[in-house]
């Protein structure tokens, strides 16, 4: 008996075990990792999810962000506004990858306001400008103002690599400032460069809905929105098949082509670029389209009308034939001795100064016209960013805020930008402020 009860204490005691191990690897295999947004101090913290190996608790409990001017709001005649302010980050190292803010807009009495959530960042130790464009409300505001919206910030260092202490990684560069007019009898040129299509709010569709607009059988209704809605895509649909062009309601490259051909930069027009960038099949933006422009004028074997700002077979079997005509290699990309020929024959600024009106803001006629060059001195490409604007007027009051977005912005090379003005302006208009929004805490923003 006794030796039957010893066996069965043994394999109890050996059960026992076996359940305490298993628990215990079920409940180490469940448990949550430790995290910094976990709300527990328990990973050699300083404080409850800051310290450590996580963010800086000043990031955490001091106000590291804060507003650093109240709004500017300027009033637009097509019952919206523009409105820019500034934040300033106090913090040496870390900056927001991401933020978060809202802008309140109250009406003259107080009785009414208005709510804009936004999205943005901001580098470490730095104070940027806002701009803000084109915004409708319900009511004409006297006042904004702005909150962060702390909780949810996300804080990152610059991408290995770039060194803020050296100074900005971008300079504006060749800036020019046009009064655009256009002659008696004479027509704006519009360059389509991209896709468009449902939905989509960009500087081009107010260009599409304006030369749609020109034929009343095309589009009736004739809005001028920026805004790709339905009325625009039935407009497309019909324009697309009064060409024979296939009926999607998207601008893709065929439908692109021939809006070129009808509104954009003929054959015997002057042309001036300075080519800075290396292009290659694939490739899209407004370096390539101005690729095509010069060859169109150069060859002719470059059938009219096919400057879709895409770099597809057939720029690359003319870009070919370019060189062989000028006896460089024929690879078919722009490398340094075809931007050097091309450089050669068409950038002629002595001899013509751009003027070419397109719209980027509203579709009222452009009052101003700001060009240049962006130059991105870092060691990354970068898919994306802005370029914009604060104008003053002689007694150095601001007047007017502008920008535009800029894709493909590649490492020690230069990009060109254009930023068009439409609210009348007064004399002797200076730039106050250069606001250059580039994202370099985002690795997301990197082109690999």
């Amino acid at each position: 008996m006794e030796r039957r009860l010893f066996k069965q204490l043994i394999i109890s005691g050996i059960l026992l075990g076996l359940v305490i191990l298993i628990s215990y690897d079920i409940y180490f295999t469940l448990k949550p990792v430790p995290t910094c947004y976990d709300g527990i101090k328990n990973q050699n913290e300083e404080d409850i999810d800051c310290g450590g190996i996580c963010l800086p608790c000043d990031l955490k409990y001091q106000k590291v962000l804060t507003v650093a001017s109240e709004p500017k709001i300027f009033l637009k005649p097509n019952n919206k506004v523009d409105l820019y302010f500034k934040l300033r980050n106090i913090s040496e190292e870390w900056g927001a990858e991401e933020l978060y803010y809202k802008v309140v807009f109250y009406s003259s009495d107080g009785t009414l306001k208005e709510e804009l959530i936004q999205k943005g960042f901001i580098l470490p130790h730095e104070i940027r400008y806002y701009l803000l464009q084109e915004i409708a409300l319900p009511f004409t505001p006297s006042k904004a103002e702005v909150e962060i919206m702390s909780d949810n910030i996300q804080w990152a260092k610059p991408l290995e690599g770039i060194n803020l202490a050296l100074g900005n990684a971008f300079l504006l560069t060749n800036l020019k400032m046009y009064y655009p007019s256009e002659e008696e009898g004479g027509k704006n040129i519009y360059l389509f460069t991209k896709s468009l299509e449902k939905g989509m709010k960009d500087a081009e569709v107010y260009n599409l809905q304006k030369v749609l607009a020109q034929d009343p059988t095309v589009y009736p209704e004739g809005q001028i929105t920026g805004y790709f809605g339905e009325l625009t895509e039935k407009a497309v649909k019909r324009f697309q098949s009064k060409y024979g062009i296939r009926v999607t309601g998207e601008v893709g490259p065929q439908t692109r082509a021939k809006l070129n051909e009808l509104f954009g930069p003929g054959y015997t027009e002057p042309f001036s670029y300075t080519f800075n960038t290396f292009l290659q099949k694939g490739m899209s933006g407004v370096e390539v389209a101005n690729l095509q422009r010069a060859l169109m004028i150069d060859s002719t074997a470059h059938p009219k009308g096919l400057i879709s700002g895409t770099f597809d077979d057939n720029t690359e079997k003319v870009l070919k034939e370019f060189q062989k005509k000028y006896n460089l290699e024929p690879t078919g990309v722009v490398d340094k001795a075809t931007r050097e020929k091309l450089n050669e024959l068409f950038s002629k600024e002595n001899e013509y100064n751009p003027s070419l009106i397109g719209g980027t803001i509203s579709p009222a006629q452009a009052k101003l016209e700001i060009t240049g060059e962006i130059f991105n001195s870092s060691i990354y490409n970068f898919k994306e960013g802005e370029v914009g604007f604060i104008l003053c007027n002689q007694q150095n009051q601001e007047v007017a805020i502008g920008k535009t977005f800029i894709e493909g912005i590649y490492s020690n090379q230069r990009k060109n930008f254009r930023v068009n003005f439409y609210q009348d302006l007064p004399q002797g208009i200076k730039i106050c402020y250069e606001v250059v929004s580039i994202n370099i805490l985002s690795s997301s923003n990197v082109i690999k």
